[in-house]
């Protein structure tokens, strides 16, 4: 937590969208008791209830979905979905492709995501904008192939999703 509030990077993930601009504009100029405790704090906070698991049927994998991943994500990603650490975050075991909603992983993928640049990360990677690129059919199909991949059993996405993810009513 530290390292994240810090730097905008840990071995799970990058800041980015609003958080980014925390670490940003704050948390990377606290001294380290100021983080600890922070970090302190928000370990200490209850657990709360996750949100309800889908009733609908896991997104199944396809050929399509593989191939744009390989062509547009594989890259950074790996073809193993372990990412490079420190790098590009692992998406295999990432609770953001995993959570019930998709609506972060649609947001990421058709806006991309910008770490903060800070002291300990003063050149982050970030990801692409693919809103642009890719249909909203192909964006689910991705979305669906790491969802569905490593193990991963979430919940399909559906190119309306991906519609009204872009701010289509």
């Amino acid at each position: 937590i530290v390292r994240f509030l810090r730097t905008g990077q840990s071995s799970r993930g990058s800041a980015i969208g609003p958080m980014a601009e925390v670490v940003y504009r704050s948390t990377q100029h606290l001294n380290d008791a100021d983080l600890q405790s922070m970090a302190l704090y928000l370990k200490e906070l209850p657990l709360t209830a996750a949100s309800p698991i889908s009733k609908v049927a896991p997104a199944m994998p396809s050929p399509r979905g593989a191939r744009l991943y390989r062509d547009h994500c594989a890259d950074c990603h790996g073809t193993d979905g372990q990412g490079r650490p420190g790098v590009y975050p692992a998406l295999a075991g990432n609770r953001t492709v995993t959570m019930a909603s998709a609506g972060n992983l649609i947001a990421i993928v058709l806006e991309g995501g910008y770490p903060p640049a800070t002291r300990g990360n003063p050149r982050p990677h970030g990801m692409p904008p693919f809103g642009h690129v890719l249909d909203d059919e192909s964006i689910a199909s991705v979305l669906n192939h790491v969802r569905s991949a490593w193990g991963h059993t979430a919940s399909p996405v559906s190119g309306q999703m991906v519609q009204r993810g872009r701010g289509a009513p």
